[in-house]
């Protein structure tokens, strides 16, 4: 953690760590910002609410009606790559498929995250959450999930 002394071990385990080191050992380490770890069970609470309003519809597939399979992760990266944040990766055979960017905390800045949580709301009330009638409205629900938990 930065402090006006400088770095300090932010736990008890990082301080462990530092007497570990013998006096004029060096270590190297790979210094990132934590996002907001709040931030990101909002996220998640916005999701189970989009989630749980959904429900998979019968298709027809090779002549045999299926209900597809409800899975969260699947709903998770529909979600991601409709908002936008993906990568386009292709196949030997000419296709080529939209892939959900990663969301895990360091492969994701936190002003890349937010507009992946604002644009999701987006997302959502375009397709799910059409007895929401605006972006505030489900802003306030997720505030108040989260406000319990």
């Amino acid at each position: 953690m930065k402090t006006m002394s400088g770095l300090v071990p932010y736990t008890q385990a990082d301080q462990d760590y530092i007497n570990s080191v013998k006096l004029g050992g060096i270590i190297q380490a790979k210094f990132t910002q934590a996002r907001n770890p709040k931030f990101h069970r909002k996220f998640m609470a916005l999701l189970n609410l989009a989630f749980d309003h959904f429900e998979p519809q019968p298709i027809e597939l090779n002549g045999v009606q299926v209900t597809p399979e409800k899975n969260f992760d699947e709903f998770r990266r529909w979600v991601t790559v409709r908002a936008g944040f993906y990568d386009v990766v292709g196949y030997p055979d000419g296709g080529y498929r939209a892939r959900a960017k990663s969301i895990s905390f360091e492969n994701m800045e936190e002003h890349e995250f937010a507009q992946l949580y604002s644009k999701s709301i987006d997302v959502l009330l375009g397709k799910i959450l059409s007895d929401y009638e605006s972006y505030d409205q489900v802003e306030s629900t997720v505030n108040q999930i989260i406000g319990f938990a």
